[in-house]
């Protein structure tokens, strides 16, 4: 992916993404960490005579009706700002606080960037002191589980069940699940629908479309429009590997122990996406194109589908005299190619840390619970606040995200077939070193798919086993 949802996920790559993620950082707002100093929101205060619990909902496990006050580290949590990441977390804390009066919670903040990621690693890997509870990413959670910092969430059956097979999977350190899978960011194709209308394309049907329609229509996509503009049929990103997966080649072995690149799947995925540059239906500008500037492209009307994440709903919906969902653009699937329906997707997370406060670490978990579950986007919209930004990784909480919006709702079941990468140590050396030049090499023209995939699997492998020491 090289590989995301506030419209400040727009300033960073799909490959910090999934640096960040571990697979890189779910964009700005996947990810969380310490600030500064302590800031407690006004929704963290006591709400006067609030139940320790909702009507038919347990008091917190171990702690009963104790007084107990834990911190919530969340990055670019800025008090009294109007940003997603503090409109939602004191949406978040006023509403945990309503059903458990006897927890309060403090949130620090701190801007996106090194710095706070620095304190962030000083206070929980060399004071083994700072958060109860904080968003993480990918990254974030190999290293902090390596250190024994990561306190083991309490699933049973019930709750494995009900998380999204590939994001608990990413959410695993040596066989334990050592986090709170959040939220999954599924890339996904849009479509603008005044194009598809004056080129004579049918847009998909229900979203859903194969490889040879989506090439078919990019192909007829790509024209001058009515008032000579230069249209193209489809942009993406240029950090992004979604392409690889359409067969159904996985970058590793599912016990993440082999480089499986390099497989006659993997290598007809790459012969589909070099297929595009070659059929002149990108940009010329494809092999640089930032999300940004991929969006941008979309926006100026310069291309007629494009591949991102669901932060641009919120982006389109901001501009509704010249987008109108329904009427001038609509959201289809990743096509789908020879294997099974996916997409590619980064992960968001949420992480107790570990400590010898029971009480604590027992409201933390709770808190992470919340967080994470089907009760707390119901329980925001009561407040008019949308919680999800991006499709739970909980089945049982997709539901909410689908209310928000109807293009939304598109959204909302792709969770289920998206692939989110692997917790792997050395990825980013493999993603910067390796796999993007080799992708690059392709796009260009420059080697055939099977070329560039043997000469890279090697190195790939010795990386992978490197992780696995």
């Amino acid at each position: 992916m090289r590989l995301t949802h506030s419209i400040a996920t727009r300033a960073y790559s799909r490959r910090q993404l999934l640096r960040t993620l571990s697979i890189a950082g779910a964009g700005t707002w996947l990810a969380a960490a310490c600030g500064p100093s302590p800031t407690t929101s006004p929704a963290s205060q006591p709400t006067s005579g609030a139940p320790a619990a909702a009507p038919g909902q347990a008091t917190p496990g171990g702690i009963g009706n104790k007084q107990i006050s834990i911190e919530w580290w969340r990055r670019n949590y800025t008090p009294g700002s109007q940003n997603a990441e503090t409109i939602t977390s004191d949406a978040a804390v006023a509403a945990f606080r309503s059903r458990y009066a006897n927890v309060s919670i403090t949130i620090q903040g701190g801007p996106f960037g090194p710095e706070t990621d620095q304190k962030f690693d000083i206070a929980i890997l060399q004071q083994h002191a700072g958060p109860d509870v904080f968003h993480t990413t990918g990254g974030d959670v190999l290293k902090y589980a390596a250190a024994g910092q990561l306190a083991q969430p309490p699933f049973d059956d019930a709750d494995r069940k009900d998380f999204n097979p590939s994001a608990l999977q990413a959410t695993t350190y040596h066989g334990t699940v050592v986090a709170y899978p959040l939220w999954i960011v599924p890339w996904y194709e849009y479509v603008n629908l005044d194009y598809f209308k004056e080129a004579g394309v049918e847009p998909p049907t229900n979203g859903a479309w194969s490889y040879q329609q989506f090439l078919d229509a990019a192909k007829k996509l790509t024209f001058k429009n009515a008032s000579g503009q230069q249209v193209y049929g489809f942009a993406q990103a240029n950090d992004e590997y979604a392409f690889l997966l359409i067969d159904g080649a996985r970058p590793f072995s599912q016990d993440l122990s082999k480089w499986t690149f390099n497989t006659p799947s993997a290598e007809s995925g790459f012969s589909k996406w070099q297929a595009l540059p070659q059929a002149h239906v990108v940009p010329p500008d494809y092999l640089t194109l930032k999300p940004n500037d991929a969006e941008a492209h979309f926006v100026s009307k310069d291309v007629a589908i494009l591949q991102r994440p669901s932060a641009f709903i919120n982006i389109l919906n901001s501009k509704p005299d010249q987008w109108q969902f329904g009427k001038n653009w609509d959201i289809a699937n990743f096509p789908k190619g020879d294997g099974d329906q996916t997409g590619w997707g980064g992960l968001g997370f949420i992480a107790v840390r570990e400590q010898q406060d029971a009480d604590k670490k027992a409201a933390a978990h709770l808190f992470a619970r919340y967080l994470t579950g089907p009760d707390i986007g119901p329980d925001l919209q009561k407040a008019n606040v949308e919680y999800w930004l991006a499709p739970s990784a909980r089945s049982s909480a997709a539901g909410a995200y689908a209310a928000y919006h109807p293009a939304k709702a598109r959204v909302a079941g792709m969770g289920s077939f998206t692939f989110v990468l692997p917790n792997v140590r050395t990825w980013s050396e493999i993603d910067q070193k390796l796999l993007r030049p080799a992708a690059d090499a392709v796009l260009e023209g420059k080697k055939a798919p099977k070329e560039a995939l043997d000469e890279i699997a090697p190195q790939a492998q010795s990386l992978v086993d490197e992780a696995n020491k």
